[in-house]
């Protein structure tokens, strides 16, 4: 886990900040993916190799039915269910041990701690370019109180995940044996080969079945990246606020990326009340001088939120409006190419990865070499798509280790 340290007069950026830590989560789930899915692929491969040998003695019994060839029918048989016995007892184990091990990283609690910290820091560093403040500010909840609730929050989002860990290594062998029972395919070159394919196929997909509330599907790579930037955003911003309350101030800018989304882009640059301020013209004692402002509030922070801003995954975040100080991003346009481009970029990356887990779970040298060209065409055409975009390549998206699937 990263450690970072408030620095109120060199604060990282915070699209930066929430970057990373949902990375970093994203990075441990897809590692801990990766590792039981290879596991599982070694297995498969092996428990595909037995079942040909047990067609070959029971062809072989059935033609002579000599007894020799009985018992080399019924060994066959025998350690092929022994070995399933043992691969599901030692995948299950595997899956929990897994699963234990995240849980002892305390990663809610980690990445939920620093991203308060920083907000809080961020916030008071901005505050210090106001020479007036109100002497008593009005607080809605304390910092803890709605930290301590989207930690609670996103530790049921990663629980749910080790959960899911340790249920997958079992369901999915018992899905390849059945995807390569003897009584399918099993008999000439042909159908192996189909059969290797369908099972690379299904395990490329990874573990997955998180479904948000919009009802989109998610692998638990970019699921854990999705609840990890979002509690991390919600927890900078809500720390943020807490200590611009805490100085009297109760309104803030909205500030996002010039690719914003179309549920983002109206709000970008707007002045929004934390407190309940309704929509209109407002005068405030200047926070640069002895005189009064008028300050126009757009709106408020809940009304943003109903509209679709701060949705899941979402990097915008807010900043304080200061009385008599010049407005953040007041210009800002929704353009939708940008938009699409993001978007295009993040298809490419996946596809790159997918490839990439093809290729490490191939069940010969001559799949696994077709995988990997595959990925260096994809990569060509990554650079070509920046080269033509001028967006900027974000080369740990296209690692395995990070996230998978949509």
């Amino acid at each position: 886990m990263p450690l970072y340290v408030p620095d109120p007069d060199n604060l990282a950026d915070a699209a930066d900040l929430i970057e990373e830590l949902g990375a970093e989560l994203a990075s441990r789930y897809a590692a801990a993916e990766d590792e039981l899915i290879q596991q599982i692929a070694r297995r498969a491969w092996r428990d595909m190799q037995l079942q040909g040998v047990l067609q070959q003695a029971t062809l072989t019994a059935e033609q002579t039915n000599a007894l020799v060839d009985r018992i080399a029918q019924n060994r066959a048989y025998a350690e092929l269910a022994a070995f399933r016995s043992l691969t599901v007892r030692e995948l299950q184990f595997l899956a929990i041990e897994v699963a234990d091990k995240l849980r002892r990283y305390g990663l809610a609690e980690s990445v939920m701690r620093i991203a308060a910290t920083e907000g809080e820091a961020a916030a008071a560093a901005q505050l210090r370019m106001a020479k007036r403040l109100p002497l008593i500010g009005t607080t809605n909840a304390t910092q803890s109180q709605a930290v301590t609730a989207l930690v609670f929050d996103l530790k049921s989002r990663l629980e749910a995940m080790n959960w899911r860990i340790t249920r997958y290594p079992q369901d999915a062998y018992q899905r390849v044996v059945s995807m390569t029972a003897s009584n399918q395919l099993l008999g000439t070159t042909t159908g192996r080969i189909a059969q290797q394919r369908a099972v690379q196929r299904f395990l490329g997909e990874g573990i997955t079945g998180f479904v948000d509330k919009a009802g989109r599907n998610w692998r638990i790579g970019s699921y854990a990246e999705m609840a990890g930037r979002t509690a991390v955003r919600r927890a900078y911003d809500e720390a943020g606020i807490w200590r611009m309350q805490q100085s009297g101030v109760n309104l803030v800018t909205v500030v996002g990326s010039l690719a914003a989304c179309s549920k983002c882009a109206p709000w970008i640059g707007k002045t929004l009340s934390t407190d309940g301020t309704p929509a209109g013209d407002i005068i405030l004692p200047s926070a640069v001088s002895d005189s009064a402002v008028t300050v126009h509030v757009d709106g408020t922070l809940d009304q943003a939120k109903a509209s679709g801003w701060n949705h899941p995954n979402c990097t915008c975040r807010t900043v304080a409006k200061l009385a008599g100080l010049p407005g953040v991003q007041s210009t800002f346009k929704y353009n939708p190419q940008l938009e699409q481009e993001r978007a295009d970029q993040r298809a490419l990356e996946r596809e790159i990865r997918a490839v990439k887990r093809a290729a490490s779970v191939a069940p010969d040298d001559i799949t696994r070499k077709q995988a990997e060209n595959k990925v260096k065409e994809l990569q060509g055409e990554m650079r070509g798509f920046l080269q033509r975009t001028g967006r900027s390549r974000s080369s740990y998206r296209e690692q395995l280790h990070f996230a998978d699937g949509k």
